[in-house]
């Protein structure tokens, strides 16, 4: 596999509390002037956590960017409800619930970096909560299934992933567990790495994990939204920020590379990098003229990223256990969570994830998307279409009085965003790391690439990754400028 060159120092960025690589060390505060002298401008497309860092790492040293974010607010997929405006009726749980990333992953990992630095209250998921795990339509923790053979199967499969050797065959292919596992391992191995248990590969996810180096501490932060952590990190940059621009075009054919939006406006840069989602580039939501290298498309079309859901539902009583933190196993919601598990007295909130097939599947039931997820809760604990949370509205026929109106749920459903069309990028059977390194290649030292699909260190479909592919990128355009 092609490396890049590893990094061996680090320095500090422009709003500090995360490490940086050495061609980007800090300059001393009598300098005359940048530490990197570039009289042009870098343009970013793309406000999320690898677009803003990118741009904090280059004004740090003295480059002039400007971020274009197609949507009408920061920070990509990491999106706290408490901050969506235009939904009116708002989960009565008093802890931040997110319409995206939603668990740290990594005590000294890029993002873990950014809490440490933030002296935040963290929930420790590994200690603080129990997985329970759905069997035959019955959610047991580990302990109580006790010595249950399919259970065990599935995790030994999971713990030895980092191991695997076998065939680059799909997650479902390479487990071999019975039937009756099937569902528990789509959504350990399948909807948890982006897709489903059939379209995932192992040998790409075994390659993925072996490359981490930070640990694997999951945890939430008590009381603030991550939303907010990345718009206050990243302050500094934030005035830089043009929102509602959608760039469609990059015409890097002349000496000035020119970007038109979605309402024909054009601007001329020197360099521009790309955040965009794999999904928007691989359905030409973004046309490049002259057509990207074969090589790239090849790499690119190699990685997958499928459709994706996050439902939010409150109820009015937690039916499923006070410290159950995720709900593995099921098929209509692969991934059920306890947002609010040692957070709050009062977590009565259950966040669902669904990536693949099952994803498009639901998005296309439309609302009865949530009947669909209710049946199944009901399967498992009977009770939970009963204690649904619904609006209190007012009664037209009694002043002062009111009676139940809609149920309380909320949706994010990110294969129909048109800026993201996907969720988070995963490798099929015949993809490799090294295909995430192809697709990331820079074009004429002019146009470069970063995003979680771009991320070489095993983080991929995180906001690791997306820091991880910030740090990177920033260095390729760093070094294209000092070597030019």
């Amino acid at each position: 596999m092609k490396r890049r060159k590893a990094i061996k120092s680090i320095g500090l960025g422009l709003t500090a509390g995360l490490w940086l690589p050495s061609a980007l060390s800090s300059c001393k505060k009598d300098d005359p002037g940048p530490e990197v002298p570039f009289d042009g401008t870098v343009a970013i497309i793309g406000g999320g956590a690898a677009g803003l860092y990118t741009a904090d790492i280059l004004s740090s040293k003295g480059i002039n960017v400007i971020i274009f974010e197609a949507s009408n607010q920061l920070g990509g997929r990491v999106r706290s409800l408490r901050n969506q405006h235009e939904i009116l009726v708002q989960t009565s749980a008093d802890f931040p619930v997110e319409l995206g990333a939603e668990v740290v992953y990594g005590s000294s990992s890029s993002w873990g970096n950014i809490i440490k630095n933030y002296t935040l209250t963290r929930i420790e998921l590994d200690t603080l909560s129990t997985e329970q795990f759905i069997l035959e339509n019955q959610a047991k923790s580990a302990t109580d299934w006790g010595a249950d053979a399919d259970l065990q199967a599935v995790r030994n499969f999971i713990d030895s992933l980092p191991s695997y050797s076998g065939g680059d065959v799909s997650m479902n292919q390479a487990a071999g567990v019975n039937a009756r596992a099937q569902a528990l391992l789509n959504s350990l191995a399948g909807n948890r790495f982006g897709s489903n248990s059939d379209r995932v590969g192992a040998k790409g996810v075994a390659e993925a994990l072996s490359l981490i180096e930070h640990d694997n501490a999951a945890y939430l932060i008590k009381t603030n939204p991550l939303q907010d952590l990345i718009t206050s990190r990243f302050s500094g940059v934030v005035g830089k920020v043009q929102l509602n621009t959608a760039i469609k075009t990059i015409n890097y054919s002349g000496e000035k590379i020119i970007l038109t939006d979605q309402n024909s406006n054009q601007v001329e840069v020197d360099k521009v990098i790309v955040t965009a989602p794999l999904a928007v580039l691989k359905t030409a939501g973004i046309a490049f003229s002259p057509g990207l290298p074969a090589a790239k498309v090849t790499a690119m079309n190699k990685i997958g990223m499928d459709h994706c859901l996050r439902i939010i539902i409150d109820f009015k009583r937690n039916f499923w256990g006070d410290n159950s933190g995720y709900l593995w196993g099921g098929t209509q919601g692969p991934a059920y969570f306890n947002p609010g598990v040692s957070r709050s007295e009062f977590y009565r909130t259950l966040s669902v994830t669904v990536h693949g097939p099952k994803a498009k599947e639901l998005s296309d039931l439309g609302d009865g998307m949530l009947d669909a997820v209710l049946a199944e809760l009901d399967a498992i604990y009977g009770v939970a279409s009963l204690y649904v949370r619904k609006q209190l509205i007012p009664d037209p026929n009694s002043v002062g009085s009111f009676i139940e109106g809609d149920r309380v749920w909320f949706k994010a459903d990110w294969g129909k965003d048109e800026f993201f069309k996907g969720g988070i990028s995963y490798l099929p059977p015949g993809s490799s790391v090294q295909d995430r390194i192809d697709f990331s290649a820079p074009i004429n030292n002019k146009v470069f690439f970063a995003g979680e699909a771009t991320d070489d260190k095993g983080d991929a479909g995180t906001v690791n990754g997306a820091l991880n592919s910030a740090a990177r990128v920033a260095e390729e355009v760093v070094q294209a400028i000092i070597n030019a």
